[in-house]
């Protein structure tokens, strides 16, 4: 007997409706998972990541764009955000084995920058690149722009901020 996959697309959907029942479907089917990796990023408090990942999920459900990418992906990509805020906001859940990355401490400081002085492409570019680790080409196809355009647009705003 094979299972059938599971639809995150449609549940994804059916959560931008407000459709709870699809909610605790996606929430059943993926949690397990999500849990997994959360012990495994922040073992200081796995379940509060899950949380927080579920509850932004289900609020905002509704930015889900299936032209940029599967579901899923999307989906861990929220996880990933609430990861590294967590661990942006406590220094200290940082696995201490894993030595700092030179010039990132003002990483955060750097990517409001580039939203602040960077062209409005540029930055759309780079957050929908980093949230829905889409690639030049899905991303040109979504904003309608010309793929080699908004490879000198990210780089030029990139290069404005000193990344």
């Amino acid at each position: 007997m094979h299972a059938a996959q599971f639809d995150h697309a449609a549940a994804l959907i059916a959560c931008a409706r407000g459709d709870q029942a699809a909610f605790h479907r996606l929430y059943d089917h993926e949690a397990p998972r999500m849990l997994a990796l959360c012990k495994q990023l922040l073992p200081e408090d796995p379940e509060g990541a899950l949380h927080d990942t579920m509850a932004l999920i289900w609020r905002n459900a509704d930015q889900y764009d299936a032209s940029m990418g599967p579901a899923r992906p999307w989906i861990y990509s929220v996880l990933r955000h609430v990861v590294n805020g967590r661990r942006l906001r406590s220094p200290s859940s940082a696995p201490a084995q894993a030595p700092a990355l030179p010039g990132m401490a003002d990483l955060r400081g750097r990517l409001l920058a580039l939203k602040q002085s960077a062209d409005p492409t540029a930055w759309q570019a780079v957050a929908h690149a980093y949230l829905h680790g889409a690639d030049y080409g899905r991303l040109a196809e979504w904003m309608r722009l010309d793929e080699a355009r908004l490879r000198h647009t990210v780089r030029a705003g990139l290069q404005g901020v000193a990344l």
